[in-house]
């Protein structure tokens, strides 16, 4: 059985920045601009930047501190899942549970990472069996992305009514 890697990341008050954590030790972060879905991502001496792109056909493009494209995601909203599509391998995005509070990555052999968020600590856990920077940031967008996108839809309603 393959060993995995627990980190931890946990969000400020705005939700804009995500901080994460391996055995309590600070190892990378998460920095967006409010509602944006773009955003930074730094592990260790890693950089990623992820754009968000298309609003009827949406993606998201991963470069890295190059500037250099490296993959992208491309969403399926109405089956609640992404195809991660990298150099060399793709993945797919999904949620492991029909309440949509697990979420995976998978590859062509099965789960690579597992990620469950906590409303309660305002952060939550990744397990990772792949040991990647790259995995790891896209696995901290996503849940960041998930979350926000959950926190837009259930302010349509809100909307709506100071609207009307």
């Amino acid at each position: 059985m393959e060993k995995k890697s627990i980190y931890n990341w946990k969000n400020n008050l705005f939700g804009t920045k995500s901080i994460l954590y391996c055995n309590d030790a600070v190892i990378g972060s998460l920095e967006s601009i409010d509602w944006n879905l773009d955003a930074h991502v730094s592990i260790h001496k890693d950089k990623y930047r992820f754009i968000n792109k298309g609003l009827f056909n949406p993606f998201t493009e991963i470069r890295n501190q190059n500037n250099e494209l490296i993959g992208d995601i491309e969403y399926n909203s109405w089956k609640s899942k992404a195809t991660i599509s990298l150099i060399n391998k793709k993945y797919t995005w999904s949620p492991k549970n029909r309440w949509m509070t697990a979420w995976q990555i998978e590859d062509e052999l099965g789960e690579v990472v597992e990620i469950k968020s906590s409303s309660l600590s305002n952060g939550g856990k990744i397990e990772s069996c792949e040991n990647s920077e790259l995995i790891l940031s896209i696995s901290l967008y996503l849940q960041k992305r998930t979350t926000l996108m959950f926190s837009m839809v259930a302010l349509i309603p809100l909307l709506i009514l100071i609207l009307v």
